[in-house]
């Protein structure tokens, strides 16, 4: 895992080069990226359940798409990109989304095996609360960047309304931790990270879908 973590950095630093900007401007950069969100989390044991499986597949899932990907060498980054907003805003959206994907495959798993579903699960709740602080700086670095890019804090672009959906789905997974067993809250969570699919690429990639955001693509 410290060896794939490394190779994806160095892969990192060769996008950048590539680029000759912070590589985070297309839907490859920000796949080749993703596995990084792996490292903070690396060995970490929550509610009694190791994360290096886990991480490990989100990495692969994220790498596989970005082969899937065309090389873009070409690709220069757009001026609304040039903001001191870019980095804080899509590197906090990509972590979160990194260990989201982990939360929900966990959860997926759980259906799989009831006799450790209960501690699956405690570990993916524990990943969303590391996630959700990361979320909901970038839906509101986002607005901020807005501002500054398009002259308005939201304009209900589509990529905008899936971002902030997905925010109040997760949201809502908090706000039934009091009232809702543990387990009978996965559909939800799985849920929520349907809206994050959707949020992060079928916005971006499918082709007849306008958005301010299509340089992303």
């Amino acid at each position: 895992m410290a060896g794939g973590a490394a190779l994806c950095l160095l892969l990192f630093i060769y996008n950048a080069e590539l680029a000759a900007a912070l590589p985070f401007g297309n839907m490859r950069h920000v796949l080749c990226f993703l596995p990084l969100a792996s490292v903070f989390p690396l060995f970490a044991r929550k509610q009694g359940v190791r994360l290096h499986g886990w991480m490990a597949a989100m990495s692969m899932i994220a790498l596989i798409g970005a082969l899937i990907m065309p090389l873009q060498a070409a690709w220069r980054q757009a001026p609304a990109l040039q903001s001191a907003w870019f980095a804080p805003h899509v590197t906090a959206y990509v972590i979160s989304y990194g260990w989201l994907t982990v939360a929900a495959l966990m959860a997926l798993s759980s259906y799989a095996r009831p006799a450790g579903a209960e501690a699956e699960m405690r570990a993916a709740e524990s990943l969303v609360v590391l996630a959700f602080p990361l979320l909901t700086f970038g839906l509101g670095s986002g607005a901020l960047w807005a501002d500054e890019a398009w002259g308005a804090y939201w304009s209900w672009d589509i990529k905008e309304t899936w971002a902030l959906l997905t925010w109040c789905l997760y949201l809502m997974w908090f706000h039934l931790r009091r009232s809702t067993p543990l387990l009978s809250r996965r559909p939800l969570l799985i849920l929520a990270w349907v809206a994050v699919l959707i949020t992060f690429l079928v916005v971006n990639l499918l082709p007849k879908i306008s958005s301010l955001h299509s340089y992303a693509s």
